[in-house]
């Protein structure tokens, strides 16, 4: 239940100027093992009607909230609850976790390689399950032996100007890539607004 989509230029640039301008440390709410992550929490309004349209686009994700029984229907409106950003250096990750809220986003703005250069440059070249730069979600799957399923994504130059948004309590992870240059991405979560 992940959903891609396209990032307007409009709303590129502008959030591509504004995470020049934050510099509001935003490490101790996030997992990150990453050392520039700055809080864009005062430009949420900037962003917040886009990412619900996008939302409401994707049926699955407005089916799964009808079905949130005690939620649905909720006088409550969609929010924007949080915003950042990344700018993730080589050797930097993001370790497995998931976030608050109801759903959550990433916004690709800047990414350093394509895969083939990261390839050549990875530890695990050679491997028969290389993950050098790669965003990974895991889902259990009764399917799988051992149960654990990985939904990957290579996400490279070509991913720059889109997005996704998925469940907030889906577990992922970004794997350290090799690559000269800064991974620039601008996350945020969903929730209900309870002013």
């Amino acid at each position: 239940m992940i959903h891609k989509f396209n990032i307007p230029n409009k709303i590129y640039k502008q959030l591509l100027k504004f995470s020049k301008e934050s510099k509001i440390p935003y490490n101790k709410d996030l997992a990150g093992n990453i050392k520039k992550e700055y809080s864009l929490n005062n430009y949420k309004k900037y962003v917040e009607n886009f990412i619900i349209e996008e939302f409401c686009k994707f049926d699955a994700l407005v089916n799964d909230l009808k079905e949130i029984n005690v939620l649905y229907p909720n006088p409550l409106k969609i929010t924007l609850s949080s915003l950042w950003v990344n700018y993730q250096k080589k050797h930097e990750f993001n370790p497995l976790h998931n976030h608050g809220g109801l759903y959550s986003f990433i916004f690709f703005m800047k990414i350093p390689y394509t895969m083939e250069e990261e390839n050549l440059l990875s530890p695990g070249l050679n491997s028969n399950d290389n993950k050098s730069g790669r965003l990974c979600f895991y889902i259990l799957d009764p399917n799988i032996k051992g149960n654990i399923k990985c939904i990957q994504y290579d996400v490279d130059k070509t991913w720059e100007k889109t997005g996704l948004i998925f469940k907030s309590d889906l577990n992922h992870c970004v794997y350290p890539f090799f690559s000269n240059g800064i991974r620039i991405t601008i996350s945020g979560n969903l929730g209900f607004s309870t002013i």
